[in-house]
């Protein structure tokens, strides 16, 4: 499922003081190259291997997109079909166990160094958060971007139900609910907005119950969908649809799909992520 991962990289006064020239910033982050800590060394041991492989700068002003890889520890316990054999003495002569191969996933980091703000796109399955997190502090080493603080947003369960408010004032109409009832699971799915039946079913069951929820909009650019899950691990869901989607449009989405939840929240993501006063917030937001 395609994942989005919004990481406020410090608290905004201090953003502001430390990187006042976000073109000087960004010129160091275009220069990264195989001798940056942060970029991906093929020849480290299998299983540890992470970093960028692939920086580019973007049309959104101040945005730069770094293309992120890492790899999971090999797992022994997920034998092959040939040690399985082997086991049983039954694996033909000549044939050899594969190695065991680790799994490897891979990121769009968007970096808006305005704001100080970077988005994790995954289209599958995302890298570990203590893989993305340990890229920052790499990448604070290289070029002194201030990361080491850095906090994930996540909402409280709450959001959703103002979320689907302000969606719906933009045109977004629900198409994807998932509910646990604890020993019944609910998944609808399609034109739910016009559907009697569903409405009559929604209006009886607890707002609390819905686990995940997907908003859908059509326009001139396409088909734009995305979705929050309320419970456990926090996540936000945007679906790259379109095949000639380029990572601007992908970009914008995000940005679209930021202020929705901004105006839920009622504040700047990053000011919900450090609610803490260093200096007056207005002074940067």
């Amino acid at each position: 499922m395609p994942q989005l991962k919004i990481i406020c990289l410090a608290h905004p006064a201090i953003w502001s003081n430390m990187v006042k020239e976000p073109e000087v910033i960004s010129q160091k982050i275009l220069s990264l190259n195989e001798s940056s800590s942060s970029w991906l060394d093929l020849n480290a041991k299998r299983g540890s291997r992470m970093g960028i492989y692939k920086v580019e700068r973007l049309k959104h002003e101040d945005h730069i997109l770094l293309r992120f890889i890492s790899e999971a520890k090999i797992n022994e316990e997920h034998p092959s079909v040939e040690k399985l054999l082997a086991e049983d003495g039954c694996l033909p002569e000549g044939m050899e166990i594969p190695t065991p191969v680790p799994r490897a996933s891979k990121a769009l980091l968007f970096l808006d160094l305005k704001e100080g703000v970077c988005y994790v796109y995954s289209s599958r399955t995302a890298p570990d958060l203590e893989a993305i997190f340990k890229l920052l502090e790499l990448l604070e080493k290289d070029t002194g971007l201030p990361t080491r603080n850095a906090k994930i947003f996540e909402w409280k369960e709450e959001i959703v139900t103002n979320v689907t408010e302000v969606a719906r004032s933009e045109g977004f109409l629900p198409y994807k609910v998932r509910g646990d009832l604890e020993t019944v699971k609910i998944l609808a799915e399609g034109d739910l907005e016009n559907n009697e039946d569903w409405k009559r079913i929604e209006g009886t069951i607890d707002l609390s119950k819905w686990r995940t929820i997907a908003y859908m909009k059509r326009n001139k650019k396409g088909i734009f969908v995305f979705g929050l899950t309320r419970r456990y691990r926090k996540q936000i869901s945007i679906p790259h649809l379109e095949e000639d989607l380029s990572m601007d449009g992908l970009l914008e989405r995000i940005i679209e799909m930021r202020k929705l939840v901004e105006r839920a929240l009622g504040c700047d993501v990053r000011q919900y992520c450090f609610s803490e006063s260093v200096m007056p917030l207005t002074k940067f937001l």
